[in-house]
């Protein structure tokens, strides 16, 4: 069984996927690293050079060598979930965890972050807001879905494990 970290930019996909990863002995899959490591160059340089539609492909073909793998904790990209054939593959891949972060908190989190691409030269609030309408509902389509409020890194991981992996991984790590 893989596990799938889905959420918003600033949603702690990749710390939390790792601390996952970490707690269940599971190897662990960042798919924006994968991609860089791939293109040699940031996201940021592929959104300025390639454009958005060029990255969401990439995260496509990236997806598919990821049809075969097992026992892998990956942590998407937070808008992995906007193409159709990406959400099947996904859902064909492991089970899904959203991490559910307040509109609020999102904004705080990503306010000074310099190094997304949609959100440079642009109101964070109003990014934020308008990407989570159209976003949503795709996040919600996960199979588990976990709300970080007020929660350590380590409190969710250790929630995620109990509830996809029926185990008790309460450890330190």
């Amino acid at each position: 069984m893989n596990i799938i970290i889905t959420g918003f930019m600033g949603s702690g996909k990749t710390t939390i996927g790792r601390k996952l990863a970490k707690l269940i002995e599971y190897s662990f899959v960042d798919t924006d690293s994968e991609i860089e490591d791939d293109q040699g160059c940031s996201v940021s340089e592929i959104f300025k050079y390639g454009g958005e539609e060029c990255f969401r492909e990439m995260e496509t073909r990236l997806l598919e060598k990821l049809m075969n793998i097992d026992n892998c904790v990956i942590a998407t990209g937070g808008g992995i979930v906007l193409r159709e054939e990406n959400r099947k593959m996904l859902k064909g891949i492991g089970k899904r965890v959203y991490l559910r972060v307040p509109e609020e908190e999102l904004a705080r989190r990503l306010m000074n972050d310099r190094n997304r691409p949609l959100l440079m030269n642009n109101n964070t609030e109003i990014v934020v807001q308008g990407m989570l309408k159209e976003r949503g509902l795709l996040y919600e389509q996960a199979e588990c879905i976990i709300d970080t409020s007020q929660r350590s890194p380590h409190q969710i991981a250790t929630e995620i494990a109990k509830k996809l992996c029926n185990a008790d991984h309460d450890r330190n790590f």
